[in-house]
Protein backbone atom coordinates (compact mmCIF):
# COMPACT_ATOMS: atom_id res chain seq x y z
CA UNK A 1 0.00 0.00 0.00
CA UNK A 2 1.27 3.47 -0.87
CA UNK A 3 -0.15 6.54 0.84
CA UNK A 4 0.59 10.25 0.35
CA UNK A 5 0.60 12.28 3.56
CA UNK A 6 0.49 16.03 2.83
CA UNK A 7 2.84 16.80 5.72
CA UNK A 8 6.54 17.43 6.31
CA UNK A 9 7.46 18.06 9.91
CA UNK A 10 10.42 19.87 11.37
CA UNK A 11 13.92 18.87 10.38
CA UNK A 12 15.62 16.45 12.73
CA UNK A 13 18.32 19.13 13.07
CA UNK A 14 15.69 21.49 14.54
CA UNK A 15 14.70 18.87 17.13
CA UNK A 16 18.34 18.16 17.95
CA UNK A 17 18.97 21.89 18.37
CA UNK A 18 16.32 22.04 21.07
CA UNK A 19 12.98 23.02 19.57
CA UNK A 20 10.50 23.94 22.31
CA UNK A 21 8.17 21.16 23.49
CA UNK A 22 5.09 23.12 22.37
CA UNK A 23 6.43 23.13 18.79
CA UNK A 24 7.10 19.37 19.03
CA UNK A 25 3.51 18.79 20.20
CA UNK A 26 2.17 21.00 17.42
CA UNK A 27 4.15 18.94 14.86
CA UNK A 28 2.78 15.70 16.36
CA UNK A 29 -0.80 17.00 16.21
CA UNK A 30 -0.35 18.26 12.64
CA UNK A 31 0.98 14.86 11.56
CA UNK A 32 -2.00 13.09 13.14
CA UNK A 33 -4.48 15.33 11.30
CA UNK A 34 -2.67 14.86 7.96
CA UNK A 35 -2.49 11.07 8.36
CA UNK A 36 -6.16 10.82 9.29
CA UNK A 37 -7.15 12.88 6.24
CA UNK A 38 -4.97 10.78 3.93
CA UNK A 39 -6.41 7.54 5.34
CA UNK A 40 -9.97 8.76 4.86
CA UNK A 41 -9.19 9.86 1.30
CA UNK A 42 -7.53 6.53 0.42
CA UNK A 43 -10.26 4.45 2.09
CA UNK A 44 -7.81 1.76 3.20
CA UNK A 45 -8.66 -1.36 5.14
CA UNK A 46 -7.58 -1.26 8.76
CA UNK A 47 -5.81 -2.38 10.73
CA UNK A 48 -2.93 -3.97 8.90
CA UNK A 49 -2.40 -7.14 10.87
CA UNK A 50 0.79 -8.35 9.18
CA UNK A 51 4.30 -7.18 9.90
CA UNK A 52 5.41 -4.42 7.51
CA UNK A 53 8.39 -2.53 6.23
CA UNK A 54 7.84 1.24 6.07
CA UNK A 55 9.46 3.24 3.27
CA UNK A 56 9.31 7.04 3.51
CA UNK A 57 9.97 9.26 0.48
CA UNK A 58 9.55 13.03 0.79
CA UNK A 59 7.96 14.88 -2.11
CA UNK A 60 9.01 18.50 -2.39
CA UNK A 61 6.60 20.87 -4.09
CA UNK A 62 6.80 24.59 -4.71
CA UNK A 63 8.98 26.38 -2.17
CA UNK A 64 9.94 23.31 -0.11
CA UNK A 65 13.62 23.15 0.81
CA UNK A 66 15.64 20.02 0.23
CA UNK A 67 17.13 18.39 3.35
CA UNK A 68 19.67 15.71 3.98
CA UNK A 69 17.79 12.41 3.81
CA UNK A 70 18.29 11.68 7.52
CA UNK A 71 16.78 15.06 8.45
CA UNK A 72 13.37 13.64 7.52
CA UNK A 73 13.52 11.10 10.34
CA UNK A 74 11.35 13.22 12.63
CA UNK A 75 8.59 13.37 10.01
CA UNK A 76 8.84 9.60 9.51
CA UNK A 77 8.49 8.99 13.26
CA UNK A 78 5.55 11.38 13.59
CA UNK A 79 3.76 9.69 10.67
CA UNK A 80 4.52 6.21 12.00
CA UNK A 81 3.05 7.17 15.40
CA UNK A 82 0.01 8.72 13.70
CA UNK A 83 -0.57 5.50 11.71
CA UNK A 84 -0.72 3.66 15.03
CA UNK A 85 -3.01 6.30 16.56
CA UNK A 86 -5.33 6.08 13.51
CA UNK A 87 -5.51 2.30 13.83
CA UNK A 88 -3.75 1.48 10.56
CA UNK A 89 -0.90 -0.23 12.41
CA UNK A 90 -1.48 -2.15 15.63
CA UNK A 91 1.80 -0.83 17.05
CA UNK A 92 5.17 0.46 15.92
CA UNK A 93 7.22 -2.12 17.80
CA UNK A 94 9.45 -4.55 15.91
CA UNK A 95 6.67 -7.14 16.13
CA UNK A 96 4.68 -5.03 13.64
CA UNK A 97 7.32 -2.87 11.90
CA UNK A 98 10.42 -4.72 10.72
CA UNK A 99 12.28 -1.93 8.90
CA UNK A 100 11.99 1.81 8.40
CA UNK A 101 13.69 3.24 5.32
CA UNK A 102 14.23 6.91 4.53
CA UNK A 103 14.67 7.68 0.83
CA UNK A 104 16.00 10.86 -0.78
CA UNK A 105 13.39 13.46 -1.68
CA UNK A 106 11.63 13.59 -5.02
CA UNK A 107 11.39 17.16 -6.29
CA UNK A 108 8.26 18.06 -8.26
CA UNK A 109 7.54 21.77 -8.00
CA UNK A 110 4.08 21.27 -9.54
CA UNK A 111 3.04 18.70 -6.89
CA UNK A 112 2.04 18.99 -3.25
CA UNK A 113 4.69 18.81 -0.56
CA UNK A 114 4.46 15.86 1.77
CA UNK A 115 5.63 12.33 2.44
CA UNK A 116 4.94 9.15 0.49
CA UNK A 117 4.65 6.15 2.80
CA UNK A 118 4.80 2.60 1.53
CA UNK A 119 3.56 -0.13 3.85
CA UNK A 120 5.02 -3.34 2.49
CA UNK A 121 3.80 -6.60 4.05
CA UNK A 122 6.62 -8.86 5.21
CA UNK A 123 6.34 -12.45 4.07
CA UNK A 124 6.23 -14.86 6.98
CA UNK A 125 8.57 -17.84 6.59
CA UNK A 126 6.75 -21.17 6.68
Amino acid sequence: MRLFIPYLGPSTNAIYAGIHWTKRKEAKDDAAVAVEAAINKADIGMPISSRVDLVFTPQLGKGARKRDTSNNSMTAKLIEDALVKAGVLKDDTEQYVRNVTLCPAQVDRSADTGMWVELIPVEVAA
